[in-house]
């Protein structure tokens, strides 16, 4: 079968594609707040549903516990997924989230960010339907149309989709650590399908990203509130020692000021192969 016949058959079925994004999208399934938690878990068990649907084996790990509002509450699971298991083929990891950020009309949303809605120009909107629930689904459609046409992968796919990227990926370390010997074990490459468009026909291919440290500080001051007419000017203000502090870590124009900090960072590469450094 041509690559033409492939994406005939895709385009026909594409109101199934569009409703079932549809159908996710009203899945509120917002991380960080703990009356939306119960959605969270419902939208991990419908990519368990999914995917078994599909012919993949399942497995569902639970990540434990995290604080939050102030109650103890079971972190939303993993989803890990496996099509295929041929040893002469190349395994890919595919890696995406069912998580979201939260959404209120009042944001300034046009339309209600739970509901797919489609402008006059094909664009859809709907809280989740670029990042990530509609690429996530992407795969599942890919691999919906290749068990309908009868054509048979040319790897294998695994699948990690975790409920908690908008929220720091709390648990998704100790999973990694926990199934690296395991689950992961044969895997050879990686996508990770959470990423951007270049136009509604022109996806951008992502090789490299920079990562993210996090830092936190905390600073200590009097017990009570001073009477600045007393106390100013003998009294460290803590908010001050704050400001003072955080200029000293980078300058207006982004150079970060720690010492060493950029001492293992290679040069970036100009278009002529020029090395240059910012």
């Amino acid at each position: 079968m041509s690559v033409e016949q492939f994406l005939e058959h895709v385009d026909k079925q594409q109101d199934d594609y569009v409703q079932r994004l549809r159908e996710i999208v009203a899945i509120p399934s917002v991380s960080c707040d703990l009356e939306r938690r119960k959605d969270v878990v419902r939208m991990g068990e419908w990519l368990i549903n999914e995917l078994e649907k599909l012919g993949a084996s399942t497995k569902r790990v639970e990540p434990g516990t995290q604080v939050l509002e102030g109650q103890t509450i079971d972190l939303p699971p993993v989803v890990l997924g496996t099509y295929g298991t041929d040893p002469a083929k190349k395994t890919l990891l595919v890696y995406g989230h069912y998580d979201v950020q939260p959404a209120l009309k009042e944001d300034g949303w046009a339309t209600d960010p739970w509901q797919l809605t489609e402008d006059s120009q094909g664009r859809m909107y709907g809280r989740g339907s670029t990042d990530d629930k509609g690429p996530v689904l992407g795969w599942l459609c890919a691999l919906q149309a290749h068990k309908e046409l009868n054509i048979e992968l040319p790897v294998n796919i695994k699948f990690c989709f975790e409920g908690m990227e908008e929220s720091g990926s709390e648990g998704l370390d100790d999973v990694i650590h926990q199934e690296a010997q395991n689950y992961f074990k044969d895997v050879d490459v990686v996508c990770i399908s959470d990423n951007y468009w270049l136009g509604k026909t022109k996806p951008c291919l992502t090789y490299g990203l920079r990562g993210v440290s996090y830092y936190r500080i905390t600073l200590k001051g009097p017990a009570q509130d001073l009477h600045s007419g007393v106390f100013g000017g003998t009294v460290h203000e803590p908010m001050t020692d704050l400001v003072n502090l955080m200029a000293r870590l980078v300058k207006p124009d982004g150079t970060i000021l720690i010492p060493g900090i950029l001492d293992d960072v290679l040069p970036v590469t100009g278009k002529h192969g020029h090395s240059t450094r910012t």
